[in-house]
């Protein structure tokens, strides 16, 4: 592929421009996003299921980012519904005061709390307030950063040096949209059968490029 393509970045060599680390303690969580060779970033996620870590070329990236908090619909309806039942074992309880009947329910109600417990941690976790810099045509979500972590400065300063080197680096391409579209569709594709972007996340970016395409 040619130098100027954005699904390519450079084996060795890297000079790095800027670091940026990122902690999430609730999250378990550990990001370091490091711009190198003026026009790439590597993005390396630690976190309780393990590390990943991938590169992008920053042309491929809309300069202007999104801030939102995902909320994790299925997370939370599991939470709410362990959460509702285990008030009424506990309100069942409370009129029926038996030895008998506390003994019985007892190990269900310890269940019920520990799955609780488990949804909260898994919401936290999957529902984090993060900034999305995403593909140019399809809106994937490639980048995401924690909302002014490690402090709000740092992060400010970070996202306006990441924005300007994207917009540097789209001014380098050569390639015409069509061109574009395939370059992106392909450089999705990959990292969907790598696991860095959601299967349904690729899906709607796909549709996208194609309706774009044709």
């Amino acid at each position: 592929m040619s130098a100027t393509d954005p699904t390519t970045s450079p084996a060795g060599n890297r000079r790095i421009n800027t670091v940026l680390s990122q902690q999430s303690r609730s999250m378990g969580q550990l990001r370091r996003i490091e711009i190198y060779n003026d026009k790439f970033v590597k993005i390396t996620n630690q976190d309780l299921f393990g590390r990943q870590s991938y590169h992008l070329n920053l042309g491929m990236l809309e300069p202007w980012p999104v801030r939102h908090r995902r909320i994790a619909w299925r997370w939370l309806l599991g939470l709410v519904y362990f959460a509702l039942t285990t008030l009424a074992f506990g309100y069942y309880l409370w009129l029926h005061q038996e030895p008998e009947t506390l003994n019985r329910l007892l190990p269900f109600i310890v269940t019920f709390i520990l799955l609780t417990c488990g949804f909260l941690i898994l919401f936290i976790y999957y529902s984090p307030n993060v900034t999305e810099f995403r593909s140019r045509y399809g809106s994937c979500p490639l980048l995401r950063l924690l909302y002014n972590k490690p402090d709000p400065e740092s992060f400010r300063h970070f996202v306006a040096e990441l924005r300007t080197r994207i917009l540097a680096a789209s001014q380098a391409i050569t390639f015409d949209k069509k061109e574009m579209l395939a370059i992106e569709l392909k450089e999705l594709r990959r990292l969907s059968d790598e696991g860095i972007i959601a299967r349904d996340d690729y899906r709607r970016a796909r549709q996208r490029i194609m309706n774009m395409h044709f």
